[in-house]
């Protein structure tokens, strides 16, 4: 089934379903698939950024919209279902959801994460927060994959067999996108976990490596602009892409291009 068939509650942007859920819905999904292991699922953040990148890049594209869940993580994106005229109520990003799933799973007790990404020192300093903020969640492992801009055939297989092996309830993935989704897109005939989270930045707000943004900014829709001050180098170029995005909504709204023009693949599409 397609994304939009999967998921009627969604917003058609430049060819993505974008849930419209409000935030704790999604966070109580994500936790009942993680729960009922009923089968690999996976949701998937989408900014600006990754929408500009995905328009570029088909096997990006068909990670995004072979998601379970589909979630808006940027502003741009909020700002773009207005345009379309299905407006998406609240953001759902991906720390967010990192630190309300683990949380609820936490309270519960018995369930138990694997962190995938980073490097192994960011990966000490995680392990090292996790079992102070999250005592009853357990760590079934980590590891941190050679810093390359791709991986091989063998590499694929032997990450999804180290996390096999070990079963955990949820898979956190901290790759970076586009590499992390088209991971798992790669690896979901192998994987046998309920619940994959591509969350990127996480790993190093969650190690402490770089400030969580403050409340008022997330709020305000200004997390674009604390990343950038945070790094300029690096990002100054990815916020080229908002404007462009928007301009393309915005065409696409005057050329009078429907949400139901929107194609999706199969899931298990390569």
């Amino acid at each position: 089934m397609t994304a939009i068939e999967r998921e009627p509650g969604t917003t058609s942007i430049r060819g993505l379903a974008v849930s419209r859920a409000a935030f704790k819905d999604t966070v109580a999904t994500l936790v009942r698939w993680a729960q009922t292991r009923k089968g690999l699922q996976y949701f998937a953040c989408v900014n600006a950024h990754c929408a500009e990148m995905a328009n570029r890049d088909a096997k990006f594209m068909a990670a995004l919209q072979a998601a379970d869940i589909l979630v808006a993580d940027g502003f741009g994106v909020i700002l773009a279902s207005r345009i379309v005229g299905q407006p998406i109520r609240e953001r759902s990003t991906g720390p967010a959801l990192f630190l309300a799933v683990s949380a609820a799973l936490d309270q519960e007790g018995g369930y138990s994460v694997f962190y995938l990404g980073g490097s192994e020192r960011t990966l000490e300093l995680i392990r090292r927060r996790h079992a102070a903020v999250f005592p009853r969640l357990g760590i079934a492992g980590t590891y941190a994959p050679p810093f390359k801009a791709d991986f091989s055939s063998v590499e694929y297989e032997e990450m999804a067999d180290l996390v096999n092996r070990v079963a955990p309830d949820v898979l956190w993935i901290g790759l970076g996108a586009p590499k992390q989704e088209k991971w798992i897109l790669a690896n979901l005939d192998r994987l046998r976990v309920p619940l994959c989270g591509p969350i990127g930045a996480m790993f190093d707000y969650f190690a402490g490596n770089v400030p969580m943004p403050p409340q008022w900014v997330e709020r305000a829709g200004l997390h674009w602009a604390y990343r950038l001050l945070m790094n300029p180098r690096r990002l100054w170029r990815r916020n080229l892409d908002s404007p462009l995005f928007l301009a393309r909504v915005l065409a696409d709204r005057f050329r009078g291009v429907r949400s139901t023009d929107a194609q999706t693949p199969s899931r298990r599409s390569p």
